[in-house]
């Protein structure tokens, strides 16, 4: 018997669907992109269960006549290439032919369209790859897409899914992402029949940033236009001190296809460096047009990522245009947009405040502040001291904790000072204790709020502070709002996907609300807290961070005494909220066996 055999057509098309396919935002992404190849003025996608029971789109695009209906189920059909010439110099969306059949492979599917011109439609209804019927149907012109109960007929891959608030954050997030390169287009999109987002056709990209992104962000922004080596760079910045706790503000298209690509990421990311912290990113909108037979974007079966033929003209092209619109650098052809009230004309290097923060971070090493000793600053030899810890090891329980608890406590210890605004120091009877004064707080804030009777009472804002989110980022907000409620938040929907913060929580009434949000959300996102506990625990980390004592901050002799008493009350006197430690000692035999004393 032949060990080789050929594989049936519809296993094949399941293959094929792993990788077109991977989950409902891959689908709700190929029907969209066929739906602005068909020129269609309005699209609309509705939703049932984030997308694992029903997808449907609607489009009143050119529409298919039956035999081209019939074809566009089989794989590798497509009406955008002809040739191998046509794969050079691709200028659509879609191409490859594959996300139709793939689609139908795995799901219900039902595909419903009409040419402009004809007084009927066809009907096709697929079920697992086979066909079951064809018929004439009367309807609008364009075409109707519905797929239901997609990975029915294969559970493996259907047990991989997410949940249902994170299946539609990802399909809000590709939703939002192709509706900022077609401002021309009227996109809805529902989700249990509930009008999740609609986006109106505008008259130009910055009035459809203001749709996705809000009106308040989108007035910020700076418009980049810039050219070199035959690319073209438009869109827009945001000033530096609008900062995010991801990557996902970053929306780059590359002839208007919405792209993944860390070679554009590293190119803006490099002109923001010297403006903003290690850890934080930008937000902007590029779009970058190239002659398409100087990009592959034939990379992916997805087609996420692509490939530059001259990746490097493409970095230093994206970079220069940034760095333009924020001021460091005059390039070389700058559109001013009176439209926008952050529009400027770039200043040269010497006139930007922008270009001489740059220079002045570039001479001076945040990193490791010195340690300093009277008048005079000194960094220590690294490995010169070796610090005995006395922190109980992350990820044991409490009882082990308790075993190695001090003798002492340290608010009764004698203060000796602060070492470099970042450490307290304390005399302790056998050595010398040194506390990080942020980490401390942290944790001291952590267990106020992991405890909803500490977190105190919800403290009213002056005015309501408005909060403008991604809607992949809305998504979870809505999630979680009821627990945020429950501490102390009162939040709001404002318009579309911003939100109106009118009360927050006692003990973080001196920090800004939006960037606590922001951040448990990107937490909420990566760490998918799923229940009560975790939910606790991840605004608690986030929180804490934010509003406790920084390093660099120097204390009064009263801060450091109520900081000292409230760690005495702490359970955990160990590590912050992150694991890291907060205290250690240097015993006295270290310091004398250092110095070479008995």
């Amino acid at each position: 018997m032949s060990k080789i055999t050929i594989l049936p057509e519809i296993l094949c098309n399941q293959i094929a669907a792993g990788e077109v396919v991977e989950r409902p935002a891959a689908v709700v992404k190929e029907l969209i992109e066929n739906a602005i190849d068909a020129q269609s003025l309005k699209i609309s996608v509705s939703l049932s269960q984030g997308g694992r029971k029903e997808i449907l789109v609607i489009d009143n695009g050119c529409g298919m006549q039956p035999d081209d209906a019939l074809l566009a189920l089989e794989r590798h059909a497509t009406s955008k290439l002809r040739s191998a010439e046509d794969l050079l110099a691709v200028s659509t969306l879609g191409f490859r032919g594959e996300a139709l059949p793939s689609i139908a492979s795995v799901s219900r599917f039902e595909l419903i369209t009409r040419e402009q011109e004809s007084l009927s439609g066809t009907h096709i209804r697929v079920e697992g790859g086979v066909l079951k019927d064809v018929r004439e149907k009367g309807c609008p012109p364009g075409t109707q897409v519905c797929v239901r109960d997609l990975f029915y007929n294969v559970p493996a891959r259907r047990k991989f899914l997410r949940t249902v608030e994170t299946e539609l954050a990802y399909i809000t997030d590709q939703f939002m992402r192709i509706s900022m390169a077609h401002p021309e287009i009227h996109l809805q999109l529902h989700s249990q029949e509930r009008l999740q987002c609609d986006y109106l056709k505008t008259s130009g990209r910055l009035q459809r940033a203001g749709q996705v992104l809000g009106s308040e962000t989108a007035k910020k922004l700076s418009p980049v236009d810039f050219e070199k080596y035959g690319l073209r760079v438009e869109g827009f910045v945001a000033p530096p001190d609008i900062q995010r706790t991801n990557s996902q503000h970053l929306f780059l298209f590359v002839n208007n296809r919405p792209v993944w690509d860390r070679l554009l990421q590293r190119a803006v990311l490099s002109a923001y460096e010297a403006l903003i912290p290690r850890g934080k990113f930008p937000v902007a909108l590029l779009f970058v047009e190239v002659t398409p037979s100087q990009v592959d974007v034939n990379v992916h079966p997805t087609k996420r990522e692509i490939r530059f033929r001259n990746p490097g003209e493409v970095i230093e092209t994206v970079r220069e245009a940034v760095l333009g619109t924020l001021g460091i650098i005059r390039p070389r052809t700058y559109t001013s947009f009176s439209g926008n009230p952050f529009a400027q004309q770039a200043l040269p290097r010497e006139q930007s405040h922008i270009g001489m923060l740059r220079e002045t971070q570039a001479s001076f090493d945040f990193r490791r502040p010195p340690f300093r000793q009277g008048a005079a600053d000194f960094t220590p030899e690294p490995g010169r001291l070796s610090f005995e810890s006395y922190v109980a090891p992350v990820g044991e329980s409490d009882s082990r904790e308790d075993d190695q608890s001090p003798a002492f406590t340290f608010s009764s210890l004698p203060l000796i000072g602060q070492l470099a605004n970042a450490f307290i120091l304390l005399e302790a009877p056998d050595g010398l204790i040194l506390i990080d004064q942020h980490a401390a707080h942290e944790r001291i804030l952590f267990n106020d709020l992991s405890s909803k009777s500490s977190a105190g009472a919800a403290q009213l804002l002056t005015r309501p502070v408005i909060v403008d989110l991604l809607p992949k980022e809305a998504v979870l907000l809505d999630k979680w709002r009821p627990n945020l409620v429950e501490l102390g938040f009162e939040i709001e929907p404002f318009s579309g996907c911003s939100f109106a913060v009118k009360t927050v929580p006692g003990v973080l009434s001196d920090f800004r609300p939006e960037d606590i949000l922001r951040d448990f959300l990107k937490f909420a996102e990566e760490e998918c807290p799923v229940s009560e506990s975790g939910f606790l625990s991840g605004l608690a980390k986030v929180a804490s961070c934010h509003a406790a004592v920084r390093a660099g901050r120097r204390l009064k002799a009263e801060e450091i005494k109520s900081l000292l008493a409230s760690l005495d009350a702490s359970h955990t006197p160990f590590t912050c909220p992150h694991g890291r430690p907060l205290w250690f000692k240097l015993s006295y035999e270290q310091i004398y066996r250092f110095f070479k004393r008995t």
